[in-house]
C-alpha cells in the first residue's frame, strides 16, 4: 500500500510509453479517480470521534488488554487527561510481541507507542496520502480549527475512496447532477461546488471547499443520516444516499418564496 501513491503517478507519467498497451478498466477508472478526489478533505472520510475507540494512558494493563481483545481494530490513540490530549499511537502487534516476551506488565506504555499525526479537517486527502507514504506513519489525528480531536483517519480510509468509489462507478453509474421532474436536482457528493454553481445559478461559498459533500458536511457540523435535511439561504440540502459515514448523494431544492 505504500507504494499506491507512486503506483497512480508512475502509471500518469508513462502514458506515451503505453499508447501501444490497451489498459482495463479498472486502471483507467484508478487513475480517474484518484484525480476526482484532489477535491476531498478528511473531514468527509474521517472516522468521527464518537466512533474511536481510545486508550487512557493511566489505565490498568488489563483494561488495555481488554479493550484490545474485544476490538477488530489494530491502532488506538493514547491520551492523557482528556481525549484531545492525544500522546501516541499503540499498536496490537508491539502488545502482542511484549506479551510473548512475559514483559508487558513491566513496561511503560510510552516505551511501545508510535509518534502521533496531527492533521486539519479541511486537508486534502490525496496531500494527506503522500504524507502517509513519505511518513511511513498510516494513521492521523483530525483536529478541528480548535484543537480538539474530531476524528481519526487512516490510509485505508483513503485507499477504501480510491478503490471502492470504482465499484460504485460500475455498479451505478450517476450523473453529477440530475434534474428531477419537480424542480429539484439528485448530485454526487463529489461535484465542484464551482461546477454546481455554474450550472445551477447558484452562489454556493466555494472558498473552504471544493466539493458539495465537504459543504454539506460542514452544516450539518456532524455526521449526517441518510435522508436528513439542512437548509441554508433558500435552499434545502436532503441526504438521499449515504455509504456507511459517506455522503453519496444529495438533493437540492429550492424553497418556494412567497
Amino acid at each position: 500500500m505504500l507504494n499506491f501513491f507512486n503506483l497512480i503517478k508512475n502509471k500518469k507519467r508513462r502514458g506515451a510509453d503505453e499508447d501501444n498497451e490497451s489498459k482495463s478498466k479498472f486502471e483507467t477508472s484508478l487513475i480517474n479517480n484518484f484525480n476526482s478526489l484532489k477535491g476531498t478533505i478528511v473531514k468527509e472520510i474521517m472516522i468521527p470521534r464518537i466512533s474511536v475507540i481510545f486508550v487512557d494512558y493511566f489505565g490498568s494493563k488489563d483494561e488495555l488488554l481488554k479493550v484490545v481483545t474485544s476490538s477488530n481494530h489494530s491502532r488506538f490513540p493514547v491520551y492523557k487527561q482528556t481525549i484531545d490530549d492525544i500522546i501516541g499511537i499503540i499498536h496490537t502487534k508491539d502488545i502482542l510481541f511484549h506479551m510473548y516476551k512475559k514483559d508487558f506488565y513491566e513496561i511503560d506504555l510510552k516505551d511501545i507507542m508510535r509518534n502521533v499525526m496531527f492533521v486539519p479537517e479541511s486537508k486534502k486527502i490525496d496531500s494527506l496520502l503522500k504524507e502517509f507514504q513519505e511518513s511511513h506513519i498510516h494513521i492521523a489525528i483530525v483536529v478541528d480549527e480548535y484543537g480538539g480531536v474530531s476524528g481519526l483517519v487512516t490510509l485505508e480510509d483513503i485507499l477504501e475512496e480510491i478503490v471502492g468509489d470504482i465499484q460504485d462507478e460500475f455498479d451505478n453509474e450517476l450523473d453529477e447532477i440530475v434534474p428531477l421532474d419537480d424542480g429539484s436536482y439528485l448530485c454526487t457528493a463529489r461535484v465542484l461546488i464551482e461546477d454546481l454553481n455554474e450550472k445551477l445559478g447558484l452562489s454556493l461559498p466555494d472558498g473552504d471547499f471544493d466539493t458539495l459533500g465537504g459543504f454539506v458536511y460542514d452544516l450539518f457540523g456532524r455526521i449526517p443520516l441518510k435522508n436528513e435535511k439542512i437548509e441554508y439561504n433558500n435552499l434545502t440540502f436532503t441526504i438521499k444516499n449515504m455509504q456507511q459515514r459517506n455522503i453519496k448523494v444529495i438533493k437540492i431544492s429550492r424553497k418556494e418564496v412567497l
